[in-house]
């Protein structure tokens, strides 16, 4: 198949010459298909055109190339030379001979392997004159504009075709002789490339050290990480390797020494690297709650490899004291700290690796998001941007934070996705047409990509957030209102307005408030830290535990100023907080109060909350 495609269209006369009214023709131009199947390598179909007031015989080529010819996944391309040429025969010459023609052609062009569906393109035909002999047709040049560019999204190839539809404004000598009119035509392919696949690069590897004998197993996010040929730690092969998304895989790491590079291999080529420390001394995993306050004195476990016998634990450069070891576990007492800190354990054989699953904050603290973007912080967690003097295409309907709480997404009823601090965009459904609005999101644990739920309970998943199912193709009883990922991003949560349980991957059914009588509508949901139950908020503040969730307090019984909307858990699971449509805060357990915009006038409710 070529590269740069044309396809033609050929019109009949409709009837007879009628009568010029005023200064040449009439009204408009109606296109109707009779041919075949659309395509360059198809023979070429017929269509049958009439400009009112005047018989005419048209025959127009379209052509165009996609620019750039080698095309990436996520990248954008337009196209080049889009031209319209055609010859105009017109029954009646006398009645306009000495006169110009031109016009202005709008449709449009679809795509196939692109976002988004289709584009406005113009076609202006300029003022040409009409040539005296009735048997010389009236050459006619357009050059054409497309309006806006495709993002490459899927398949191994992508291509674009003139639509279906558009409209013709014509003149006479430079007069409009009526009001556009409608042209219809079969889709035929203007252009095609094949989507070429750049080699993957790397962006993290959790964790980032193994023991010297290897066997662990490691987690390599990046991008293009699709079919891996080999993955290679300082040039030995790696075992066990799972692709898991487009974004990640896991590798099983060999044995080896000091510092190597991490080398995946795809079709387009060896990928960036990413370094990989072998030791003999600690290895630091995760640290668990990973936020707590900056006075310090709370408890922290650490989790790892080759922990026994520590000597000294440090966040943020001050000692912790350690109050329980193992081989694979360590009780800290945090010390007093600010901002995002690094953890490291010291042993008679060294000390850990600096990595980003060795790290602490001290940012604890919840935000509150409006649906008009706007961004309220309190406590110590930091305040990174706001949607809120943009202006939105749709509300925004929820948040949700990074992995270390340095910054965080808002996410719109169409997908829209907005980053903030440490947040990367992974990508959105806002160039999507979608069955049914979002309603929430939740991230991965390591904070390398996210899910987007839709009212129907589809799913959209992004960067190394895994698809594990929906409830897109089921009829529910209820409409989607939120979901919750378990804490090893290995599945989810998705919960209806009825409190409705939908359990995906390894997110167990714990129950479900389906069947129960309740006061208002479910409205959220929230894991616990094991992810063996989960706590569903109503809109009067009714919270429901399920599995190991443990009840520490609701609004259920309490005559609100307006209903709640969003449940957020606390960094240690003890506790939660709720936020309400006009921002006002319901604290319980160990979850702090650090203020609310209750006593304040909001340009716009508030849609969500989050914790740091």
């Amino acid at each position: 198949m070529r590269s740069k495609r044309s396809f033609v269209v050929r019109a009949l006369s409709l009837g007879g010459a009628l009568s010029l009214a005023g200064a040449g023709l009439a009204t408009s131009v109606a296109l109707t298909s009779s041919g075949g199947v659309a395509g360059a390598d198809t023979p070429s179909f017929t269509a049958n055109c009439k400009i009112a007031g005047v018989a005419t015989s048209l025959t127009a080529v379209i052509t165009g190339a996609i620019s750039p010819a080698k095309v990436a996944p996520g990248s954008s391309f337009g196209l080049s030379g889009l031209s319209l040429k055609s010859s105009l025969a017109v029954a009646t010459q006398d009645e306009i001979k000495g006169k110009t023609f031109g016009g202005v052609f709008v449709g449009t062009v679809t795509s196939t392997g692109a976002s988004p569906s289709s584009l406005p393109v113009t076609f202006t035909i300029p003022q040409t004159p009409v040539p005296a002999a009735p048997s010389k047709p009236l050459a006619l040049v357009a050059p054409g504009a497309l309006s806006g560019s495709f993002t490459a999204t899927a398949g191994t190839s992508v291509s674009v075709s003139f639509g279906t539809s558009g409209t013709l404004a014509a003149t006479i000598n430079g007069s409009s002789v009526g009001a556009p009119g409608p042209c219809t035509q079969p889709a035929e392919l203007i252009a095609s490339a094949k989507v070429a696949t750049p080699a993957a690069s790397l962006k993290a590897l959790l964790p980032n050290s193994g023991p010297l004998g290897g066997g662990s197993t490691v987690k390599v996010i990046g991008t293009f990480l699709s079919n891996p040929t080999s993955v290679t730690f300082g040039g030995k092969p790696a075992a066990r390797v799972i692709s898991l998304t487009p974004d990640s895989l896991t590798a099983v790491a060999p044995a080896g020494s000091g510092t190597v590079p991490v080398v995946v291999d795809t079709k387009a080529g060896p990928s960036t690297p990413a370094n990989f420390t072998y030791t003999a001394g600690p290895i630091v995993t995760g640290v668990s709650p990973g936020t707590g306050s900056p006075d310090g004195g709370n408890t922290v476990t650490i989790t790892g490899q080759q922990l026994a016998g520590a000597t000294a634990v440090s966040i943020g450069g001050r000692s912790a004291a350690i109050a329980f070891g193992s081989a694979t576990s360590l009780v800290v007492t945090a010390p007093k700290g600010s901002g995002v800190a690094g953890v490291t354990v010291t042993g008679p054989k060294g000390s850990s690796v600096a990595g980003l699953l060795a790290r602490y904050s001290f940012q604890s603290g919840y935000w509150e998001a409006a649906s008009d973007g706007g961004v309220f912080t309190y406590g110590h967690a930091p305040f990174k941007g706001s949607a809120g003097a943009l202006t939105l295409n749709k509300p925004v309907v929820g948040m949700a934070p990074t992995a270390d709480g340095n910054g965080y997404w808002l996410v719109a009823t169409d997908g829209g996705i907005f980053s903030y601090g440490d947040a990367p965009f992974y990508g959105s459904t806002g160039n999507i047409t979608l069955n049914k609005p979002i309603v929430g999101m939740a991230r991965t644990p390591d904070g390398f990509g996210y899910w987007l739920v839709a009212s129907d309970g589809g799913i959209f998943a992004y960067g190394d957030a895994s698809f594990f199912g929906s409830t897109g193709n089921i009829h529910l009883n209820e409409s989607i209102v939120g979901m919750a990922a378990t804490p090893n991003g290995g599945g989810y949560w998705l919960v209806a307005s009825d409190g409705g349980v939908f359990a995906f991957g390894n997110a167990g059914f714990y129950g479900s408030l389906a069947t129960t009588p309740i006061k208002g509508s479910v409205v959220g949901i929230a894991a616990t830290p094991g992810g063996r139950g989960y706590w569903l908020v109503t809109s009067t503040g009714g919270v429901f535990p399920e599995g190991d969730a443990v009840f520490y307090g609701s609004a259920g019984g309490l005559i609100l100023n307006k209903p709640v909307v969003a449940l957020a858990v606390s960094p240690t699971g003890a506790g939660y907080w709720m936020a309400a449509t006009d921002g006002g805060i319901f604290n319980y357990g160990d979850a702090t109060f650090y203020g609310s915009t209750g006593n304040i006038t909001l340009n716009k409710p508030i849609v969500g909350i989050a914790a740091s």
